[in-house]
């Protein structure tokens, strides 16, 4: 399979999950990057359109697929390059933040879309399938739920200097999207009895220096806890937190999110299902219950491992594309 992934390189974007899934595009497949941070990225003045693109990256055929950025809402055209709808291939990019494009925008989304002739739409979160189901463009969401690097987010055998961790946005100062984060917080901090790891969210920034809380160091801080909260939001998204957290061997504390069984997710088995009103019984009993605690972690490790990493969902991303079901 040949793909060109057009749009700027995020390695050093706080959210790994989006170069996540180029890496292991291109461990899997011929895929050719093309954007400002990528090795052999110049400005070029002939590439001024998607055919150009497609001839200079691949000089040698057609690829399969052209995987777009996507700027729409924030800007009024929706990709880098004019020509999108000229291209004799499928054309498709990832929808993460649906929220902004849903509600009042619904209608003008579907617009851009036919009028670029996108062919597909990955979505991070199963609700735009809901969301669009009536629409003309239902038939070209795929859900593509995020996934992490095994290289960033693994076990690195930290001692459990913590019981539990929450280190989200949201925490510190209550959000109109995370408002039960802000009060989970709050319950934790007046528990004087347990090692509670949290600190205020480092901004969605880019980060080329070492941070101790990004990147690698984010996992081996969620590793060094025995359990480890998130939650879904408003909107219950399965966030990309839940898999790093999994990924990074602790006890995953978090409310159940839309799509959870076709995730894998099992309540008391590879996670915890909490609520507000439920958190503090359930950080009490598993940290009273260690052989419990130990037994899902690794339930968890392993679903993340198998399923959720980066290598994994390229094999998902290729069947999509065929239509095949994952």
């Amino acid at each position: 399979m040949r793909i060109l992934n057009e749009g700027c390189c995020r390695k050093h974007y706080l959210a790994k999950c989006h170069e996540a899934l180029r890496t292991g595009l291109i461990a899997m497949f011929d895929a050719r990057c093309f954007g400002k941070g990528y090795p052999g990225y110049l400005f070029h003045p002939f590439v001024q359109s998607y055919p150009h693109l497609v001839r200079h990256v691949f000089p040698d055929g057609t690829p399969d697929l052209v995987l777009a950025d996507w700027h729409y809402p924030k800007s009024r055209e929706p990709f880098a390059y004019k020509g999108m709808a000229a291209l004799d291939t499928r054309k498709a990019f990832i929808l993460g933040d649906y929220w902004e494009s849903s509600e009042s925008l619904i209608e003008p989304f579907v617009e851009q879309v036919l009028r670029h002739h996108v062919d597909l739409i990955f979505s991070y979160f199963p609700q735009p399938l809901d969301l669009w189901k009536e629409s003309q463009i239902a038939g070209r969401f795929r859900w593509l739920p995020p996934c992490f690097d095994p290289h960033i987010f693994n076990d690195w055998q930290m001692p459990k200097c913590y019981d539990i961790g929450f280190l989200a946005f949201g925490t510190v100062d209550r959000h109109r999207c995370y408002p039960e984060r802000h009060a989970m917080h709050n319950q934790l901090l007046a528990c004087k009895q347990w090692r509670y790891l949290w600190a205020e969210h480092p901004g969605w920034k880019w980060f080329k220096r070492e941070h101790p809380l990004v990147g690698v160091n984010f996992s081996k801080a969620i590793n060094s806890c025995r359990l480890f909260v998130t939650t879904s939001g408003i909107f219950h998204n399965p966030q990309p937190k839940y898999f790093e957290a999994l990924a990074s061997k602790t006890v995953l504390l978090a409310d159940e999110p839309v799509g959870a069984a076709a995730l894998g997710l099992k309540d008391g088995v590879n996670y915890v299902k909490i609520s507000e009103e439920t958190l503090l019984d359930k950080v009490n009993y598993y940290l009273a219950h260690p052989d419990e605690c130990e037994a899902i972690a690794e339930a968890g490790y392993g679903l993340a491992m198998s399923r959720h990493q980066c290598f994994a969902r390229a094999l998902d991303f290729r069947s999509l594309v065929y239509d095949r079901v994952v």
